[in-house]
């Protein structure tokens, strides 16, 4: 199991180097085969390093 805190400090790292503004960070989309076929999910590692989420389509934002 992994320690939620460890990713709320990155994120809040993120947010100390950002002077002002916001940080809008999608993670990976499903990827179509074919019709009927998906390629296995593989999520975004700068989006799971920052969030710990590994569902498709998802959003950070800061």
């Amino acid at each position: 199991m992994f320690d939620l805190k460890e990713f709320q400090q990155r994120r809040e790292q993120l947010l100390a180097s950002m002077s002002v503004g916001i940080a809008i960070i999608p993670t990976a989309l499903e990827a179509i085969r074919n019709r009927d076929s998906h390629y296995p999910y593989r999520f975004d590692s700068y989006f799971y390093y920052l969030t710990g989420f590994k569902e498709p389509e998802s959003l950070l934002l800061l």
